[in-house]
């Protein structure tokens, strides 16, 4: 009888310790959650600017843009200015370390940002370019 709650209570306190420390990350390793947010958002808006090039050169072309594409570029500009705003509100308040419910609140919402923000960066890759159709510039002849 012992060992069978000996063996439950070892499975519920497994189940229990992630969450438990996850969370308590938050509290403690905030900062380090903001510097990770901040890192992501810089690679991010590297990665925006080399897609932005190829878009401006294919719309000078005339080229028509897949709407994957926009929607990406979209798409990144909401989260950098979200992440921004939750960067600009640690810089801007400067927590202390007793107000506990800012510290965890700040961390879990920086992790999580850097999160959609790495999910962003993996969607980058756009197999079929940027380009809905093929520039017809290449099928016109010499006269």
């Amino acid at each position: 009888m012992t060992e069978i709650v000996t063996a439950v209570a070892g499975k519920v306190s497994e189940c229990m310790v992630d969450p438990i420390g996850r969370h308590l990350g938050y509290l403690f390793c905030y900062r380090s959650h903001i510097d990770e947010l901040r890192n992501n958002v810089k690679t991010l808006g590297e990665a925006r600017g080399e897609v932005q090039i190829t878009v401006d050169e294919a719309t000078r072309r005339g080229d028509e843009i897949r709407p994957r594409v926009q929607g990406w570029l979209k798409q990144v500009d909401e989260i950098t200015g979200e992440a921004e705003e939750l960067m600009m509100k640690d810089e801007n308040n400067k927590i202390s370390c007793f107000n506990l419910k800012s510290r965890y609140q700040l961390g879990r919402q920086a992790s999580k940002k850097a999160q959609v923000i790495v999910e962003i960066q993996e969607a980058r890759d756009f197999p079929d370019g940027v380009l809905s159709s093929p520039s017809t510039d290449c099928n016109l002849q010499r006269i």
